[in-house]
């Protein structure tokens, strides 16, 4: 399966799911058969797999895009996959397109094809605009960068590298968030890292679960050094730069 990411910033635009082309705005899907229109929810689930292709998403992070502050039933969301699935007509027991993970959540396990058009408001497709990686637990999906250059900062998930590119970089589970975090542990904005030329630095951005450097909550900002490691939740990343030696952090430069 080689599935693409759909920016959610620009996903209002059609886009194709293996044969069926996916039209949000009119909450429709269609191919050469019939058209089949979704219930406004039910497209929003399919926009929250699609969005993440390849990824098992979580139930709850479907729960809390989707319906938000609204107090749901768990078999709510049970529904509305057993609808997306009649329509596309996919089997449970053999998916073609949405994959039941027991006890975790969903994956789209389709292709997903974005519309390289550009959208009604005339925003142009970026790829600055993915995610420079999506995390599930030790799950890793990177984003595209074929256009931008390496850097020397990197993050290390198990046997998975992550290059951090930009100067200033949001971690949590939004869909706008640079490293895309999608545990219920971590918040929407959950942390900021930022690169200077001779510091590198992370800070909590009020978090409710907080975060771990070197295994020690943090109260604002923290110098980083090569080797440190990060905790969001059961998430744990090593920080390296290719131009520091693995020092560890010295004391003093974390508010704990």
């Amino acid at each position: 399966m080689n599935a693409a990411t759909i920016d959610r910033r620009r996903v209002r635009s059609p886009f194709s799911l293996e044969d069926w082309l996916v039209e949000p705005e009119l909450n429709r899907i269609s191919n050469r058969e019939t058209s089949i229109h979704l219930e406004p929810k039910a497209m929003e689930v399919l926009l929250c797999l699609a969005e993440s292709a390849g990824v098992v998403v979580p139930r709850q992070i479907l729960v809390d895009r989707v319906w938000a502050t609204e107090f749901i039933t768990d078999s709510t969301l049970t529904h509305a996959v057993a609808d997306l699935r009649r329509a596309l007509a996919d089997d449970a027991r053999a998916p073609r397109y949405i994959e039941t993970i027991p006890k975790r959540g969903y994956r789209m396990v389709a292709e997903v094809v974005a519309d390289g058009s550009p959208d009604p408001a005339g925003d142009q497709p970026s790829l600055r605009r993915q995610p420079l990686a999506v995390v599930v637990g030790t799950s890793v999906r990177l984003g595209s960068r074929d256009l931008l250059e390496l850097g020397d900062h990197f993050l290390f998930l198990g046997d998975h590298e992550i290059p951090l590119l930009g100067r200033m970089l949001v971690f949590g589970r939004d869909q706008e968030a640079d490293i895309q975090i999608l545990v219920p542990e971590a918040s929407r904005n959950h942390a900021r890292l930022e690169i200077e030329p001779d510091e590198v630095t992370i800070e909590d951005l009020g978090s409710k679960n907080g975060t771990l450097v070197n295994d020690e909550r943090i109260e604002g900002r923290c110098r980083l050094s090569s080797g440190d490691t990060i905790g969001i939740g059961p998430t744990k990343m090593v920080y390296r730069c290719l131009t520091s030696d693995p020092t560890r952090t010295q004391e003093g430069d974390c508010t704990r």
